[in-house]
């Protein structure tokens, strides 16, 4: 005679992984939408600094602002010129762009002040960018975190660039 698992047993046996799997995607996505985020160079706007195919980490807490949870117990600061940011592109896409801070509010940019909650963005590399030139100053919120890192970086259908892998981003 065979015996038989009691169904707590079998239960317990199935929910045990399947509660670290559920744990596991949604630490990920917490993590991913408010503390780290990832993403792809796509275009060579931002070259020497980073190439087509990086895939860069985004600090997303560092400008969480003074107030809140994110000053008191984060090193949080504002936006300063020659930080690489994170931001959406101002044509209303909802691309993701990555340029370098120019100027923020009260800094001349182009001839003119940067108004308050506003920043002036470029490319570094100057002759191949859609930045601040051509779109103006985008707002403080758009900017959604600092670049810190590339984490491996290969060209599309192209072999690893290992030198360029675990670089930091400054």
């Amino acid at each position: 005679m065979v015996a038989n698992a009691a169904p707590a047993a079998l239960s317990a046996g199935v929910a045990g992984p399947l509660r670290a799997v559920l744990v596991a995607t949604l630490a990920a996505l917490f993590l991913n939408g408010f503390v780290v985020g990832a993403g792809i160079i796509p275009s060579d706007s931002m070259t020497p600094t980073l190439e087509p195919g990086d895939r860069v980490l985004v600090d997303r807490l560092i400008f969480a602002g003074p107030g809140g949870l994110g000053g008191r117990w984060l090193p949080v600061r504002e936006v300063a010129p020659g930080d690489v940011l994170w931001l959406l592109s101002p044509d209303g896409s909802g691309r993701a762009l990555v340029k370098r801070c120019a100027a923020v509010a009260g800094d001349r940019f182009a001839g003119e002040t940067v108004a308050a909650g506003r920043v002036a963005v470029l490319g570094d590399h100057r002759e191949d960018s859609w930045d601040s030139r051509a779109f103006g100053t985008v707002p403080r919120a758009s900017v959604g975190g600092r670049v810190f890192l590339v984490l491996w970086s290969a060209p599309p259908g192209g072999s690893p660039r290992f030198a360029r892998v675990a670089r930091l981003v400054r």
